[in-house]
């Protein structure tokens, strides 16, 4: 049997082709890399665009007598509720890192306000709980704003770490003035209690509260005079105090207790101050200044000298010592005593590590001077300190880390912000903003500022490294 097989031939079925999603997903695969790429060339391999060096983070309605502060990423405020009465106040808390209101409380302050401070995770605040009541001072839990003491002073200070300090004054009682008292012209004195006296205290009671507690730690009577003594590494400040005898003795700030007791410094003890391994005691006997210098470790006296003269003033500046006075302004050697440097004028002076900044009255900017030889290092003109340090004298305080600075433009209604490098030294620009500020306070990365009288606005910064 024959079978007819036909002329035609088997051909196989062409592979199939693939589905048109699997070239989809390859031109993704190709643009998604291509995407990624330009991010890596546009952020130095980062991935993400670094943070821009002046972030806005807060900004509210402010009234002309509300107060703010801040400090460890939170902002405090403080308003008056009702215009008929000024002595009452609402406290409102902010968390900067994510813009959470955290609490708010209502208290009763007096003609001063409540006077916040912010510092090691506690807010003080000043408050007459009642009319005619004495004043108080209460900590505060800064996070969620429950009380934790209040003891009846109002002045309590925080010198760093666990301590707080009152200077309880103690008058005669006879001095007292009362409400509505007439006759009494002289010079007026303020207690600690809240009350005014005419004639100036007889005692000061030191003491030294635990912050955490509220709870007496130690108790100085009899004490003429306080000064704090900044110690390096971060450790809490020493304590000078000096007595109707004369002498000044070094204390320990945790316990109060002795640890060195100083020659007489030869008069009232009005500064005390470290510069380098150098402790500097200044003391004011009539027109003169007494200087004294001690080392910093066993307080052994290095040098001694008496300066007179009209307007005299000293201060640290920078790695040393800077006398103002005469119509002339000289560097001193904490370590001898010797001149430096002189300025046939006198300067106002701020220091910022090796450097120091020239201000005038205004007080703006002029200069930086290399603290070590006086000379001029950079011009400064038109620049300002973002916070208004104030000063007793023609030198103001040091400031670390490096200051920010602002330069307003009052045409354009705008501020350009900087930071004072000290590697330069140079302004590092950190932005513009398009308002005119002032009475702006700093604390740990954030900055806020009034703008246009009625913002409160807040600015996150960043420093290069």
């Amino acid at each position: 049997m024959v079978i007819d097989l036909g002329t035609e031939r088997y051909e196989p079925p062409a592979e199939v082709a693939r589905a048109p999603r699997e070239v989809t997903v390859r031109r993704w695969r190709i643009a998604a890399a291509a995407v990624a790429g330009i991010l890596v060339l546009s952020t130095g391999g980062a991935g993400l665009p670094p943070a821009p060096p002046l972030r806005q983070v807060h900004a509210a309605p402010i009234g002309p007598a509300d107060t703010y502060t801040l400090a460890d990423g939170l902002l405090v405020t403080t308003s008056v509720i009702h215009e008929a009465d000024p002595s009452t106040h609402r406290i409102v808390c902010h968390d900067l890192t994510d813009g959470r209101r955290l609490w708010s409380a209502d208290l009763r302050g007096d003609q001063e306000g409540l006077g916040l401070r912010l510092s090691d995770g506690v807010l003080l605040v000043s408050e007459r709980p009642a009319e005619g009541a004495p004043p108080q001072t209460t900590a505060l839990d800064p996070r969620t704003g429950q009380r934790r003491w209040s003891v009846p002073y109002r002045s309590v200070s925080l010198p760093g770490g666990p301590i707080a300090l009152v200077f309880d004054n103690v008058f005669r009682p006879e001095s007292r003035i009362r409400p509505g008292q007439a006759g009494n012209t002289g010079e007026v004195y303020g207690g600690s209690d809240g009350h005014s006296y005419s004639a100036p205290p007889i005692e000061t009671i030191v003491r030294g509260l635990d912050l955490g507690t509220g709870r007496l730690r130690w108790e100085l009577p009899g004490i003429d005079n306080v000064r704090l003594v900044q110690a390096p590494g971060g450790r809490p400040p020493i304590l000078l105090t000096s007595s109707p005898d004369g002498h000044v003795d070094v204390r320990d700030v945790l316990s109060g207790r002795v640890a060195h007791r100083l020659d007489r410094v030869g008069g009232e003890l009005v500064l005390a101050q470290r510069a380098g391994e150098t402790v500097v005691v200044v003391a004011q006997s009539g027109p003169a200044l007494v200087v004294t210098a001690y080392s910093a470790d066993l307080w052994q006296r290095q040098w001694h000298r008496s300066l007179s003269g009209l307007d005299q003033l000293i201060e640290r500046c920078g790695p040393l010592l800077c006398h103002s006075g005469d119509l002339r302004t000289r560097a001193l050697d904490p370590a001898t005593g010797e001149a430096r440097w002189e300025h046939p004028v006198p300067l106002r002076l701020l220091s910022f590590g090796p450097w120091l900044m020239e201000m005038d009255q205004a007080p703006a900017l002029r200069r930086v001077l290399d603290a070590r030889t006086g000379r001029t290092a950079t011009d400064l003109g038109g620049w300002r300190l973002v916070e208004d340090f104030v000063w007793s004298g023609g030198v103001p305080l040091d400031t670390d880390p490096p200051p920010l600075v602002l330069q307003p433009d009052l045409v354009r209604q705008q501020t350009w912000f900087g930071v004072l490098d000290p590697a330069g030294p140079s302004v590092r620009r950190l932005g513009i903003v398009p308002y005119s500020v002032e009475g702006c306070v700093v604390a740990q990365r954030f900055m806020a500022c009034r703008s246009g009288g009625a913002q409160l606005r807040v600015w996150r910064y960043e420093l290069a490294r």
